[in-house]
């Protein structure tokens, strides 16, 4: 019992300060948790939320729930943000981030985009004392627990989009490395949040008038001198129904599909662990869900949410 404590302390500890961000192998169907400078870049609303287990069956393996929506203000602006909330056996990371974008127009027929944007996130840590037992008794690093402070950071990203079919970006997390003392001790103890960068990017190809093929990659690499890549291939079929993998270096495979109706999206991946856990886990699981609302037109023209408005054709690209 005591060895498995541990572990998923050390999966806590890994998961708040090593990778810093949460884990999602659908990273494509939301791009602002990445970048914020996708914010606004829709011609509808994305309000989108997203379920993740990390290896099933494992005792005080992490698991994340992300809440996020952004949407196009006036011609240039995008504004946005997300909820999220990560839990990895006694340790849980939970927090917001704001997202506001400007986004230029880099040819008239608006067919090329540049979107500049910036995130401000506010996290808390959290220890839960008793779910840990302790070599020492009344051990300070345990019996005084977290502090339930919000620790401030800013995200800054860059993100050039080409119609709906290719994008690229750059951005970088923890701009501002906070330092806080993350425990109530009475000497300071300092907890640097350390800058992380990515490079994200991909293009679908048409293959004919009803399939497509949807090709992405991801790259971060962490100050700490951490690195991973992640690239996925999706069939795409009349923009209605995908499906797919990808392969996350040193890491899992993943089997995705989905299928979007009208104006909601349904997601569901499954990681395949290639590493040495593989044997005391069952594979990891997320869903997510995204209803994408289509904003007034203005001079009296309504919503055209295809529920409300049932003349007009809706179908968004995947």
């Amino acid at each position: 019992m005591k060895n498995l404590v541990l572990i998923a302390f050390a999966l806590a500890v890994f998961t708040s300060t090593a990778q810093q961000i949460s884990l999602n192998s659908q990273y494509m169907f939301n791009e602002i948790v990445i970048n914020p400078g996708a914010t606004g870049t829709k011609d509808y609303i994305p309000v989108h939320l997203n379920f993740r287990k990390q290896w099933a069956g494992f005792e005080g393996a992490p698991t994340t729930q992300t809440a996020s929506a952004h949407a196009a203000v006036g011609n240039n602006l995008g504004f946005g943000g997300f909820l999220f909330n990560d839990v990895a056996g006694p340790s849980r990371r939970s927090g917001v981030q704001l997202n506001g974008a400007y986004n230029l127009r880099l040819s008239r027929d608006k067919k090329h985009n540049l979107g500049l944007g910036l995130g401000m996130s506010f996290t808390q840590h959290i220890l839960d004392i008793n779910s840990l037992e302790t070599e020492l008794p009344d051990d300070p690093a345990i019996a005084r627990s977290f502090n339930h402070q919000f620790v401030p950071d800013a995200t800054f990203g860059a993100y050039y989009s080409f119609e709906d079919k290719g994008f690229f970006g750059l951005s970088a997390r923890n701009l501002l490395q906070s330092r806080r003392d993350l425990f109530n001790f009475d000497q300071t103890f300092s907890n640097t949040l350390v800058r992380t960068y990515y490079a994200f990017g991909g293009y679908t190809f048409t293959l004919n008038d009803k399939w497509g093929l949807k090709t992405t990659g991801l790259l971060d690499v962490i100050e700490a001198g951490v690195f991973q890549f992640d690239v996925s291939v999706l069939a795409v079929y009349n923009k209605m129904f995908w499906f797919g993998g990808s392969y996350r270096n040193l890491d899992a495979g993943v089997a995705m599909a989905g299928l979007q109706l009208g104006a909601f999206k349904f997601g569901y991946s499954y990681d395949i662990t290639f590493s040495d856990i593989r044997s005391y886990q069952t594979g990891s699981h997320e869903i997510f869900l995204e209803l994408q609302l289509t904003p007034s037109q203005g001079n009296g023209g309504g919503s055209r949410t295809p529920w409300l408005k049932r003349n007009r054709i809706y179908a968004p690209s995947i």
